[in-house]
């Protein structure tokens, strides 16, 4: 009896360890999804240049859409901490097969940022956050000001503790909006707010998140921009 008890706890348990692992695999094919349609994308703009002789910004890996720097204050929900975040994003259209919307492109933008952290019982902690699936859309008629929104996911590094959040090793899902002014015909300053969501996944028994509220600035450059 005690046996027949028994299994279907310990089945409970392998499926509550199946889990992560089948979170781990699906955020892998969202990031080699994110790099085929980068390279579809690619593969797609040098069709174009090809046919277009007059085109003058390149095409491939280092031809994206947008590159922009982007800092950004963060406010958490526990223990009081300030985030100070900096770093480098770039976008690219998805390939021609997804159709536009209104006339623009959706963008599959790619971010790795860095930040210093200070709190209640944190006088100096620090992150890296990379996120590779952030999908971005612009409403741009070609005036001045551009509203977007955009989210994704990605994943955080931190070196904060005593905090529940199980390890440095955190998955983080992210999304708001913003607007662009494009101060000459290629290069626009943006204004962003966007809140954000850590947790491990359940990969760790100690899974209580944290949840984060940014307000962020950038400059950035839009080459192909008419």
């Amino acid at each position: 009896m005690t046996i027949i008890r028994d299994m279907p706890r310990a089945g409970r348990c392998q499926v509550a360890n199946d889990s992560p692992h089948r979170q781990r695999k699906l955020l892998l094919a969202i990031m080699v999804w994110s790099v085929l349609a980068v390279t579809s994308t690619n593969a797609a703009a040098a069709d174009d240049g090809a046919s277009s002789p007059s085109s003058t910004h390149g095409s491939g890996i280092f031809s994206p859409q947008e590159l922009s720097f982007r800092f950004a204050y963060g406010m958490g929900n526990k223990e009081s901490l300030d985030f100070y975040t900096f770093g480098p994003r770039v976008a690219y259209d998805l390939p021609n097969f997804i159709p536009a919307i209104l006339g623009n492109r959706i963008r599959l933008a790619i971010e790795m940022y860095g930040s210093l952290i200070h709190g209640h019982n944190h006088p100096l902690d620090g992150e890296f956050a990379f996120s590779p699936l952030i999908l971005n859309y612009r409403y741009d008629t070609g005036g001045s000001f551009v509203p977007f929104i955009e989210g994704g996911e990605g994943i955080v590094l931190t070196t904060l503790d005593e905090m529940n959040l199980g390890g440095p090793f955190e998955f983080s899902s992210q999304g708001g909006g913003g607007i662009q002014w494009f101060f000459n015909r290629q290069y626009a300053l943006t204004l962003d707010a966007r809140y954000r969501h850590i947790s491990n996944a359940g990969i760790k028994d100690q899974n209580s998140g944290l949840n984060t509220l940014f307000i962020g600035i950038s400059i950035g450059h839009f080459p192909d921009r008419q």
